[in-house]
């Protein structure tokens, strides 16, 4: 088990292309995102990555080389110190909703499946730390996934009763608001809010790329939330909520799973009533 589980560590922490090579966001080895300084921008959310699919692949299957693996990245390549800090934020608006997208799936099934109460403590004060950062997003899959992850840590099944228990019912205001407002027309049709009076417009040190804010004007309401669904042009929960001018011609349908994963989601956790 030793030696597998080192050569798993040494060798077997990367995507494999069909001809060989790693993949452009393949790299999770210690080797590259311990120690060579082109992958720091992705040591802890590659990191907190192969910790979850590591631990998803232990629960599905009960093979204990998963968690093996798991095990020694933690103790001889600090993957969990990593994950606890998956992206260097600037407050609000600074990040990047892809990576941030790909950090909650990630601490939804690691937080649940992680058998250590120190560790998964640490990785939901993490979690909560990053959903503290998304909040004025008014996405439900985000904050579907951070409170359904906190009542199952606290015990019991969620339920919108102890939603205060998470910090303020906002949350799920925001999230039900969403749902209900969100346009059954998917096409693309552009939105321009840019010249808005409500609007407060984002220092440039929150701006995703601050070389070119006044190009991209970023953006929210006066109560520091983004926009309600309704009034902006979007494909996928991970596109830039902050960004006041979206959209394109009407040309372009999006897909209905923007509604159907937080609905089924909410409906799941029980933060949705059936009817």
């Amino acid at each position: 088990m030793a030696r597998l589980t080192d050569h798993l560590v040494d060798h077997g922490l990367q995507l494999i292309d069909h001809d060989g090579r790693v993949t452009r966001w393949g790299e999770f080895s210690p080797a590259a995102l311990n120690h060579d300084r082109r992958w720091v921008a992705e040591r802890g959310l590659n990191s907190l990555s192969m910790l979850a699919y590591l631990a998803i692949a232990g629960h599905v299957t009960g093979d204990p080389r998963y968690m093996a693996t798991a095990a020694a990245l933690r103790r001889e390549h600090a993957y969990d110190a990593n994950a606890v800090a998956p992206k260097v934020h600037l407050g609000v608006g600074s990040g990047n909703q892809s990576d941030d997208e790909m950090a909650f799936m990630n601490f939804y099934h690691l937080v649940r499946y992680e058998s250590d109460p120190g560790l998964q403590q640490a990785y939901l004060a993490a979690f909560r730390r990053s959903w503290l950062l998304e909040r004025p997003e008014r996405n439900p899959f985000f904050h579907f996934a951070y409170a359904s992850t906190w009542q199952a840590v606290a015990g019991g099944r969620a339920d919108p009763s102890a939603a205060a228990a998470c910090g303020g019912a906002d949350w799920l205001d925001d999230s039900i608001d969403a749902l209900v407002l969100l346009p059954f027309d998917r096409c693309d049709w552009r939105h321009t809010n840019a010249h808005r009076l409500d609007v407060v417009r984002l220092a440039e040190a929150q701006s995703i790329d601050p070389g070119h804010a006044d190009l991209v004007p970023r953006g929210c309401r006066v109560d520091g939330r983004v926009l309600p669904v309704d009034e902006r042009s979007f494909a996928h929960w991970n596109t830039d909520p902050w960004r006041l001018d979206q959209g394109g011609d009407g040309r372009e349908l999006a897909s209905g799973t923007v509604f159907l994963l937080p609905w089924h989601m909410g409906r799941y956790h029980g933060f949705l009533a059936d009817d």
